[in-house]
């Protein structure tokens, strides 16, 4: 904890910093929705469970496309105001949800907020650039993702709690979604002052133009799409695995304890091991991630107890805690100061890698032997670890 020498709670908990605690609420309520979602479209509409997985995989895809169209634009607006307005627009389609019967005005809405919590976490993180010097980064990041990861652990026994009491969780979301707007009681600047000349009569056509010709982006992101479809999904595929191997009840008992050690290992490990993550040094934390996603997956394929599946599911989560503050080192290291934004976006696009896994699973499980899904993200593995390895390695020599 000898970092809070160097940042202490007290500057993380006033002015622009407060962005990074309070981007929980947000994530919280998302985290609320996503889990009660399935039941509020299947009590509304009386959608069966493939289409269910249609609707909810169809506006998150289509979010993270649009956003990376969006993306250049969040290089032209003042943050302050474009996180206020996410979060008023996130609070505004929770409660806007309970007056349309239509399935297509729920699926708009639905791609709205996704966009909105999008834009409010892209922003956060260029936030996290400005403010921080480089010592401080890592730290803060660790922070940000701790907040994340425990607003995810606790969203979706909220959102069924609330379920159950008979009390709608989308009023819980709208009111958790607008505490961001505490950020508008504080005094908001940022300390690194972007150059804005370079960006002068620059498009959003000709952004996307020139990161389509920025071959260290486009490595980027096809290493974070094919590691995204590791860990991004992860809970799914291996529910898909467990289902053809074990009884409804043994399932049901494994599932619930790698939710709950996945959740339990971030919350705990997130700063104790983000915070030690550097950019100068990435080479070896990549190949740590990648060995910890290994020995993870491996250990999935051959445990045959509880216990062992807890164990594994823990080594599984450390590749996810170190892999989060490469991507970010990785991204800003090549992104220029007045494109920062449209930069960021691009790491939307991990959702398609993740959202593709549990389709390709399905696939597999269905006719083949289950060790050839293994084989299927080992290889995911080693073509993005590699990627990162070569690519990040050599970022870190040249900055």
């Amino acid at each position: 904890m000898g970092v809070f020498d160097r940042m202490t709670l007290g500057k993380l908990f006033r002015g622009s910093a407060l962005v990074v605690p309070l981007s929980f609420f947000p994530t919280l309520a998302r985290a609320a929705f996503l889990s009660y979602f399935l039941i509020f479209l299947q009590e509304r509409f009386a959608l069966p469970v493939d289409q269910i997985g249609l609707f909810v995989g169809g506006f998150i895809l289509l979010s993270a496309i649009s956003s990376l169209l969006l993306g250049p634009l969040l290089d032209h607006l003042n943050l302050k105001a474009l996180m206020l307005s996410a979060s008023v627009v996130q609070s505004a389609v929770y409660l806007c949800l309970f007056m349309f019967d239509s399935l297509a005005m729920v699926f708009i809405l639905c791609v709205l907020l996704n966009q909105a919590y999008l834009s409010l976490e892209t922003a956060v993180r260029m936030c996290i650039a400005r403010l921080f010097p480089t010592e401080q980064t890592a730290p803060a990041l660790s922070l940000k993702y701790t907040f994340t990861n425990t607003a995810y652990a606790l969203g979706p026994l909220l959102g069924l709690w609330l379920n159950r009491q008979g009390i709608s969780p989308l009023l819980f979301c709208g009111a958790s979604a607008l505490i961001f707007m505490l950020i508008a009681l504080t005094p908001f600047a940022l300390s690194r002052v972007v150059d804005r000349k370079e960006d002068q009569n620059q498009g959003v056509w000709t952004t996307l133009v020139v990161m389509a010709k920025d071959y260290n982006l486009l490595k980027f992101t096809l290493a974070s799409v094919l590691l995204a479809g590791v860990f991004g999904q992860f809970h799914m595929y291996v529910g898909q695995y467990l289902i053809t191997h074990y009884s409804a009840a043994q399932m049901y008992e494994i599932i619930n304890a790698v939710f709950v050690t996945n959740a339990l290992t971030s919350i705990l490990l997130q700063y104790v091991i983000g915070r030690k993550v550097t950019a100068e040094y990435f080479r070896l934390w990549i190949s740590v991630c990648v060995l910890s996603f290994v020995i993870g997956l491996a250990g999935f394929a051959f445990s045959n107890s509880l216990l062992a599946w807890i164990l594994f599911t823990a080594i599984f989560t450390v590749g996810e805690i170190i892999i989060q503050p490469l991507e970010f080192f990785y991204i800003t290291r090549i992104a220029p100061p007045h494109m920062a934004g449209a930069y960021y976006s691009s790491q939307n696009l991990t959702y398609l890698g993740a959202a593709s896994t549990p389709v390709v699973c399905g696939f597999i499980l269905a006719g083949f032997n289950p060790l050839y899904f293994l084989l299927y993200l080992l290889g995911l593995l080693l073509v993005g670890g590699t990627i990162f390895y070569v690519e990040g390695g050599r970022l870190a020599r040249t900055a």
